[in-house]
């Protein structure tokens, strides 16, 4: 069955459509959107297929997706302005802005550390529901006052969820503002990014349902049970979450972002360029270097998994990000992806409803396919 697709492709960049018309009509992907900005002139503007499972409803132009952990780049970037101001500074022990951190051995623990995920604070150490994550003040006093489930230096584990529940804290901290009004007030509205953490009501209609990926996610075991329980099974991660209303509204900077392609790119189209698109500047090409310098590399504690990240910002690993190893961006959860190519100055954005869970150390193939494309366009 053929699924239209709609929106422009620059000449030039006809592999990129081909590539994501093959994703749609292919059915691998059931509603889908793709953009790509090379020095902020927007050359893939591409959306199609369905917004709902059973395939009836065409997906609109400006529909929005939960995109998980593609999330943790927008709050990277909060951060990383931050530093811009003078507010925090990478190097400085995180009990410099939020005193009650500084218990059971985290006196040491810098702002980099914290967003490198290498602070061992890859989850509570007690059971919590979903709901509790809505509760910030909670989480984050928990946070403070656990101990690492791991020692300083010792190594690096996905802060999957808590993630968000540190950036904002350091954000109310250091700014006044909750992270997701600093995102709105200083991000997406300078920008006219179409980009939610905390998604209003009045945006709600927009939202399209996510499907849940087809195959169940893998428990914890081995070596990395504790922690990866922590991480991701306290309670157990449930693709469901990003249909809740509470879920969105509460829009934690960890994965509970609501965006589309278009208002990925435009962001991202700045962070390709030195921080600056159309006269909006987010960043000093200083600052940025900063926020995406490489902080750890290596296996996963909470996964035993590859990763390489900066402060927030994932690194280029196997070429997920495109031929330059300089590149940095997030994917989230079931395959949306944004990420900046500093040197080619290309910002590239994928965000759908239907959700894949690659086996472990694979690439999502409809990412790979468009990452493929676009790269082979220059």
């Amino acid at each position: 069955m053929k699924r239209e697709v709609f929106g422009s492709a620059a000449p030039g960049f006809e592999a990129a459509r081909d590539a994501f018309v093959e994703n749609i009509e292919s059915g691998m992907d059931v509603g889908a959107t793709f953009v790509v900005v090379r020095d902020g002139k927007t050359v893939v503007d591409l959306w199609g297929g369905h917004s709902d499972a059973a395939r009836k409803t065409i997906l609109p132009k400006d529909a929005l997706f939960n995109i998980w952990s593609t999330t943790k780049g927008l709050a990277a970037t909060c951060i990383a302005m931050l530093v811009d101001r003078g507010l925090l500074d990478y190097d400085a022990p995180v009990i410099r802005y939020w005193p009650e951190f500084g218990q059971k051995g985290k006196e040491r623990v810098t702002v980099a550390h914290l967003f490198s995920h290498q602070a061992g604070l890859c989850g509570v150490d007690q059971p919590v529901r979903m709901e509790d994550f809505f509760n910030h003040a909670k989480i984050a006093s928990m946070l403070a006052a656990q101990e690492p489930f791991w020692p300083l230096g010792t190594g690096w584990g996905y802060h999957s969820i808590v993630f968000g529940h540190l950036a904002d804290e350091l954000v109310r901290r250091t700014d006044g503002r909750t992270i997701s009004r600093f995102f709105a007030d200083e991000v997406a509205r300078p920008l006219k990014a179409d980009a939610f953490m905390g998604l209003p009501e009045s945006e709600d209609l927009r939202q399209v349902p996510m499907i849940a990926p087809e195959v169940e996610l893998p428990a914890p075991a081995g070596e990395f049970n504790e922690r990866a329980v922590a991480a991701n099974a306290n309670p157990p991660l449930d693709a469901e979450w990003s249909n809740r209303r509470d879920w969105r509204a509460a829009g934690t900077a960890a994965a509970g972002g609501s965006a589309g392609a278009r208002g990925l790119a435009r962001i991202y189209g700045a962070l390709a360029r030195g921080g600056e698109i159309d006269g909006v500047r987010l960043l000093s090409p200083r600052a940025l270097r900063e926020a995406t310098a490489e902080r750890v590399r290596g296996t996963s504690m909470t996964s035993g998994l590859p990763g390489a990240y900066a402060a927030g910002f994932s690194l280029n690993l196997l070429g997920r990000l495109g031929p330059n190893p300089d590149s940095f961006g997030h994917g989230g959860f079931g395959g949306s992806l944004a990420f900046a190519d500093p040197k080619a100055k290309l910002a590239f954005a994928y965000a759908m409803n239907r959700m894949l869970v690659p086996a472990p150390g694979e690439l999502d193939p409809r990412v790979l396919r468009l990452v493929t494309a676009t790269f082979a366009s220059l």
